[in-house]
């Protein structure tokens, strides 16, 4: 019996650390070889742990696609003590190439390989700013 409830108990230990194995593999695949744009930040919300605030932030997103329609996205992300997002900000993220609606932040190497979307104005902007 003791076995038994030992065999659960490590299975049950077992399943979140596979998940996050999984969504960490997925993540930098979607670095390697997704789609990088410019999000527009609509709002942001603090992520309550257990009742306490978090440095956790939901963060509420547009985000279009080259030939696409605008959509709105949210991601939850730490952000930084010095570091000033608010509504109207542009954010790097990477689309995930095989599942649209997964969005990640994006990381240095993935920057390279930005894509500009939006109106031609706005691509002008984000031309001169060097993003």
């Amino acid at each position: 019996m003791k076995i038994a409830f030992l065999v659960i108990l490590i299975l049950a230990a077992m399943v979140p650390l596979v998940r996050f194995l999984l969504q960490r593999s997925r993540e930098q695949k979607a670095q390697k070889d997704g789609l990088v744009l410019y999000a527009t930040v609509i709002s942001l919300e603090p992520v309550k742990v257990f009742g306490k605030p978090s440095p956790v932030m939901k963060i509420k997103m547009w985000v279009q696609q080259p030939g696409g329609e605008r959509r709105e996205v949210s991601l939850s992300s730490r952000i930084a003590a010095g570091q000033n997002v608010a509504p109207g900000v542009m954010l790097p993220v990477v689309v995930d190439t095989k599942d649209p609606k997964k969005i990640y932040p994006a990381g240095p190497d993935a920057m390279k390989r930005v894509v500009l979307t939006g109106s031609r104005e706005q691509r002008r902007m984000m031309k001169k700013q060097g993003m």
